[in-house]
């Protein structure tokens, strides 16, 4: 019987782990794959976890101090930060593509956050993200009202996966996992888990999920189209693996209708590449997937899966 003083507490870590869900009907025999669902974490997404190191790292070297927290984001780290920051009674700034789907703005307006989108007309050809943080950074140089946790350079997002997701998926599956699969968008949780996971292990087979270029995966980043993270660790990732956007879709709507899980684009991304790796490659033993977010913060995406319905 758990009962927390803070809401904040509720965010994952070894001592209180995010579930591990076997999918049962869409594995390939031989293999138990399960998803690690980020989505219970309090506000929605395994963003939470970044959001939460991150502000614990800046508040520790004082950085915070009478400042209004300033971050790029496509939603899911923006919403967690914008509700931490909301527990501290502290202003918070959401730089957002102006194409971000309307329930993740009305998240961050609801949380006490200011949301300032990209304009319409920004560069064409440009990632929406590097725009948005083209305008982030612009306006933390402009000003010393602002500081920056810069989820795509800030050490803290990959720790917090080092420190907390990855002890839980080892002590989840008792250290018997021989795959792990994460998609690549800051790279914070495929570094950090990939990290612990290997030195617990080096036999454990790492797989980054990216999709193509062109795709309209939220959360997810292909690094041809767009700035590498700085904290990506590419000595921890044995593979990539490309999905593409039909290929998520179809597969939000297995999770959806076979398996009965809200699984996200980026949730159904990081399945279908981990499906495809596991038949391509005969995998067999015990599997983890990433499950960032649920399809309860993206109705949008819902009403594309199910088409005419």
């Amino acid at each position: 019987m758990r009962r927390y003083g803070r809401l904040a507490d509720m965010i994952g870590d070894a001592d209180n782990p995010t579930p591990l869900a076997e999918v049962r009907r869409l594995a390939p025999a031989g293999v138990t794959l399960s998803l690690k669902l980020e989505w219970m974490n309090p506000f929605g997404s395994v963003k939470d976890r970044a959001a939460k190191w991150m502000l614990a790292g800046m508040a520790a070297r004082g950085e915070l101090d009478g400042k209004t927290v300033l971050e790029a984001t496509s939603g899911n780290t923006g919403i967690a930060l914008a509700a931490l920051c909301a527990l501290d009674g502290r202003p918070m700034t959401a730089v957002v593509p102006h194409s971000m789907p309307a329930e993740k703005s009305v998240l961050l307006r609801a949380f006490g956050a200011t949301v300032v989108p990209t304009p319409a007309d920004a560069t064409p050809g440009r990632h929406p993200m590097d725009v948005a943080m083209d305008v982030a950074l612009k306006m933390l140089a402009g000003s010393d009202h602002y500081v920056m946790p810069n989820q795509y350079d800030n050490p803290d997002n990959a720790r917090a996966h080092y420190e907390s997701t990855g002890p839980e998926i080892w002590t989840q599956t008792s250290g018997a996992i021989r795959y792990f699969f994460a998609g690549i968008g800051t790279g914070g949780t495929v570094s950090g888990v990939g990290r612990f996971l290997k030195e617990r292990d080096p036999s454990i087979r790492v797989i980054g999920v990216e999709p193509v270029a062109g795709h309209h995966i939220s959360g997810l980043k292909n690094l041809d189209e767009t700035k590498v993270p700085a904290i990506l660790d590419h000595s921890v990732i044995d593979e990539i693996v490309y999905v593409d956007d039909a290929q998520a879709l179809e597969c939000a709507r297995h999770l959806h209708a076979e398996e009965a899980l809200l699984g996200g684009s980026s949730t159904a991304a990081c399945v279908a590449g981990a499906l495809r790796w596991l038949r391509e490659n005969d995998g067999a033993g015990v599997a983890v997937t990433i499950a960032p977010d649920s399809s309860q913060k993206a109705t949008s995406y819902l009403q594309a899966m199910l088409g005419d319905a």
